[in-house]
């Protein structure tokens, strides 16, 4: 049995590619398909990426956890607004730091014009449909790849990343940089610094071989820095997806000429946020949510 014509949590996995890079690029390309012939373009990539991060952020905490697609899939465009709206209040209380480093990916949930909820709905559908939830519950496959870094690689032109100097390095290099730096000894606790870091690929080759290895990232400190706020807005995200753990720091800025600013800026960041947090513990304020949505005070683990 399928509803939207989208089937069950169990046969998407069983579906799914083999190889968590190709289950990656088939979400990626999905994606974008379905916004460049219904959304006419790229203009709208934050609210494309954003969107994608946020039903990221609420797949289930493991590879046989609940099916959340019946959920999403009744929802029309303003209750899947809504819904996304509840994803970043679960992130808000358990990171507001991290939120507000994300902020470039739901800023736009505060005041979305009739334009920007058009068919989200159906692109949510979209997502389900090509095994979002059940890639990113499972750690193995979610840092094979970026994901959220591949979307937006396909949002751009060519022109546009050529004008930049951008290039997100491909999986398979990261894979092979990050075999090499890890391949010393390091001890839980070091720093783990990526001034530019896109939306972090290097950092999740970095925690595969961690894993890999038998260490665990969560026990080091990880900080990813990019001049793109869409970019860095994307680590914020992946920080959570590859399970990086609770001492991640998220910049955007300059981080060869002004590392100093940079550490200051950050650290006020840090400290409005969590004031801000404590005084508004709802950032978007909701009027339905799903019954039993996950994770609503701890992130996935």
């Amino acid at each position: 049995m399928t509803l939207y014509g989208i089937p069950p949590a169990g046969l998407r996995r069983a579906m799914a590619p083999e190889s968590g890079r190709d289950h990656a690029h088939a979400i990626a390309d999905a994606a974008h398909a379905w916004w460049t012939s219904n959304r006419g373009g790229s203009g709208d990539r934050a609210i494309a990426v954003g969107t994608l991060a946020a039903l990221a952020l609420c797949a289930p905490s493991r590879p046989d956890g609940p099916d959340y697609g019946p959920l999403l899939l009744p929802l029309d465009d303003e209750q899947l607004v809504d819904t996304l709206r509840a994803g970043w209040n679960s992130f808000w209380t358990y990171d507001p730091d991290l939120t507000e480093a994300a902020r470039p990916l739901h800023d736009w949930l505060s005041h979305p014009t009739d334009s920007d909820v058009r068919g989200l709905a159906d692109y949510a559908r979209i997502l389900v449909r090509a095994g979002l939830l059940e890639y990113c519950s499972d750690t193995a496959r979610a840092e094979s790849d970026d994901v959220l870094g591949l979307l937006i690689t396909r949002m751009r032109s060519y022109s546009e990343r050529q004008s930049t100097g951008e290039f997100f390095t491909p999986a398979a290099a990261a894979n092979n940089v990050g075999d090499i730096l890890l391949s010393t000894d390091r001890r839980p606790g070091d720093l783990l610094l990526e001034p530019a870091a896109g939306t972090g690929t290097m950092t999740r080759a970095a925690a595969a071989t961690m894993r890999y290895f038998g260490a665990d990232p969560a026990e080091y400190r990880w900080w990813l820095n990019d001049l793109d706020p869409l970019n860095a807005a994307c680590c914020a995200v992946n920080a959570q997806l590859w399970r990086l753990g609770q001492h991640v720091t998220v910049s955007c800025g300059d981080a060869l000429k002004h590392p100093r600013l940079l550490e200051q800026a950050v650290q006020g960041r840090a400290e409005r946020a969590s004031a801000e947090q404590k005084a508004r513990p709802v950032l978007y304020p909701t009027t339905t949510r799903p019954p039993f949505w996950p994770w609503q005070f701890t992130p996935p683990s």
